[in-house]
């Protein structure tokens, strides 16, 4: 048999539950988590708890539509998941309801948003490395090698001393000792 399971959140401890928890009892639900944390918490006992029991067929209702996650994306990450696991989700302060087609439509005005987000959040990091390549400015990795390590790493090479023996004696990282390893004998 389907449940109707209900969350609420406050985001202060002075905050209290109350106004939510009505509402959903209102609403119908078989059981109410509650968390009460802060909004930049991530760990959210009662929600993953939600996650954990939900099955195709439940209902997750919310009193407001910003309580059930951190912040926007992750609620539409949470809606996303709902959808994908067949579960219907509704938000009563603004009659989002996934069975409908208004409530489908606001859901895929959201997934749309964040996805535009995302984009221009990578349209402007793109645009950032160019602006500090064209001022001359490296980006990522340090390009080339440390000549320093290289010989150093090169004359223990010389005399027959193993990857980890390199490392060990010079305090210089696996991966450099094996990439100036490989650099060496290309050459």
């Amino acid at each position: 048999m389907n449940k109707i399971f209900g969350y609420a959140r406050v985001s202060t401890i002075d905050q209290n539950l109350d106004t939510q928890i009505d509402l959903l009892e209102k609403y119908g639900c078989d059981k109410i988590f509650q968390d009460k944390i802060t909004g930049l918490a991530i760990q959210r006992p009662a929600l993953d708890d939600l996650l954990s029991q939900l099955r195709e067929g439940d209902t997750v209702v919310v009193a407001r539509f910003f309580r059930l996650g951190r912040n926007r994306d992750h609620v539409i990450n949470l809606v996303n998941d709902f959808a994908n696991r067949k579960v219907i989700f509704k938000a009563l302060d603004v009659g989002i309801d996934t069975t409908t087609p208004a409530g489908k439509l606001i859901l895929s005005i959201f997934a749309s948003l964040a996805e535009y987000d995302r984009e221009t959040i990578l349209e402007k990091t793109k645009a950032g490395q160019l602006l500090a390549k064209a001022k001359g400015k490296h980006i990522g990795r340090p390009t080339g090698l440390n000549q320093q390590n290289y010989e150093r790493v090169k004359t223990a090479l010389e005399k027959d001393m193993s990857v980890s023996e390199i490392v060990k004696l010079t305090g210089i990282s696996i991966s450099s000792v094996k990439r100036y390893k490989k650099s060496i004998e290309n050459r």
